[in-house]
């Protein structure tokens, strides 16, 4: 009885090679997710000295600043504000300066490239105006982004009296966009090892991940939902009063302080005019 005999085409070895396809859009939403759950879990661990500043007073110091920059028409004054933000970004660590820098160079290349047709008419004062004091404004938003937990910004807008429904959305959100930027980023991941070849309906790769995302969103909102009716959450926030420091005297001196100095500029040029 002979004995059977492998046929010569189970013998061959099989060698398939599928099309490359390029993966551009989702290593790039990925990487951007990855940096920004990443910029949110670094968050805990800012840590403030003895002498730093309260959420709250920040908070209006910043508002303060950015609110008198803008308005301002005396050029001294923001050449003045520009200089001790620069003196301040000085003391910073260099990855920490590099990260607060991104947004406001940005702002100023922005700036400059849409008020670059303004040079053709001679408006030279505001192509060098606009963009600087978009690079101040958004320097010292950085600066409050950077050197300030996001969970406290929910205890300082209810101290300056927000309604309890913009406090609720907007903690809900900085609680969710970890929890829901995580879920997008494995979707993505999945996707991307499980794709073999050219994918030539990426538009339905798209619509599965947020529809996946959405359908998620959905179930732990009823899940929120029915946690804060057992713990009989009626919307209502306290409002946090944090005790009033030393450190908050000087903020409240500076704050004076460049207040007299922008009535003063402005009232000396409307003099020289």
């Amino acid at each position: 009885m002979t004995e059977p005999r492998i046929p010569d085409w189970l013998l061959v070895e099989e060698r398939r090679e599928p099309p490359k396809d390029r993966d551009v859009f989702l290593r790039r939403s990925a990487d951007a997710l990855r940096a920004l759950l990443r910029e949110i879990r670094s968050a805990p661990e800012r840590r403030h000295g003895k002498y730093a500043f309260s959420t709250t007073v920040r908070l209006a110091f910043t508002f303060v600043v950015v609110l008198l920059v803008s308005a301002a028409r005396n050029f001294a004054f923001v050449e003045l504000v520009g200089v001790c933000l620069l003196a301040l970004l000085a003391t910073y660590r260099s990855k920490k300066l590099v990260r607060v820098l991104a947004a406001p160079v940005q702002a100023f290349i922005l700036a400059a490239i849409i008020l670059a047709p303004s040079l053709f008419w001679g408006q030279t004062r505001a192509f060098v105006v606009v963009p600087c004091k978009a690079f101040i404004t958004t320097a010292a938003l950085a600066i409050l982004a950077y050197s300030t937990n996001w969970n406290r910004f929910t205890c300082a807008f209810k101290a300056f009296g927000a309604p309890d429904a913009l406090v609720f959305i907007f903690d809900l959100t900085l609680k969710y966009v970890v929890v829901l930027g995580e879920i997008c980023l494995e979707t993505l991941d999945a996707v991307r090892l499980r794709s073999v070849g050219r994918n030539r309906r990426k538009a339905r790769t798209l619509g599965g991940v947020v529809g996946g995302v959405f359908w998620r969103a959905q179930k732990m909102a009823q899940e929120q939902y029915d946690a804060m009716t057992c713990r009989c959450f009626a919307g209502k926030y306290r409002r946090f009063r944090a005790p009033f420091r030393a450190a908050d005297l000087l903020a409240l001196a500076l704050c004076l302080i460049l207040i007299a100095l922008f009535v003063y500029l402005e009232y000396a040029i409307r003099c020289s005019n």
